[in-house]
């Protein structure tokens, strides 16, 4: 196993267990009525129930969970002149290591989506604590940019795994 595909493989478990832990701590520690938005001043203006966010963060992972394996056992059955590829003459006769990209690839997004909802949980976790009166933007403006930033360096790796040569196995 390479070490891009060691990297992936252990961020999608720890991602998935780390989105089950922050789920299920989030539902035993969260009100009936969660507060998800806030006003100027942090105080909060509109509750979602506990089960609403526990039963959509459940839909969500399930579905980003779903479409990625369907995908992962589909890509490899595409034939060779479908699969995207931008430079075709470096990858020509590479073609399950090209595949072995893609589906790194795809793990990878799927990582990026259990992180960034998480994190999410985590965050509406921290809004919610009863120590905390006022809310500011500060609390949680982190929260965009590190999921803007997980987002982009998942989508810009694979055109630029693309542009490098096939790796070449070492024979004895």
């Amino acid at each position: 196993m390479r070490a891009g595909s060691f990297f992936v493989r252990t961020w999608r478990i720890l991602s998935i267990l780390g989105f089950v832990g922050s789920l299920y701590s989030n539902y035993i520690s969260f009100p009936v009525d969660v507060a998800v938005r806030f006003n100027g001043i942090g105080q909060a203006v509109q509750y979602v129930g506990r089960e609403t966010i526990f039963y959509l963060s459940i839909g969500i992972f399930l579905l980003v969970y779903v479409i990625t394996n369907a995908v992962i056992k589909l890509f490899p059955k595409l034939p060779a002149e479908r699969i995207p590829n931008p430079n075709p003459v470096k990858w020509q006769g590479y073609r399950q290591e090209l595949v072995a990209v893609y589906i790194n690839w795809f793990l990878a997004l799927a990582a990026a989506f259990n992180t960034i909802l998480g994190l999410g949980l985590m965050v509406l976790s921290f809004l919610n604590r009863s120590d905390r009166t006022n809310v500011g933007p500060a609390d949680y403006a982190w929260l965009l940019p590190m999921s803007t930033f997980i987002l982009a360096a998942v989508v810009v790796s694979l055109p630029i795994r693309l542009l490098m040569k096939p790796p070449v196995e070492y024979v004895p």
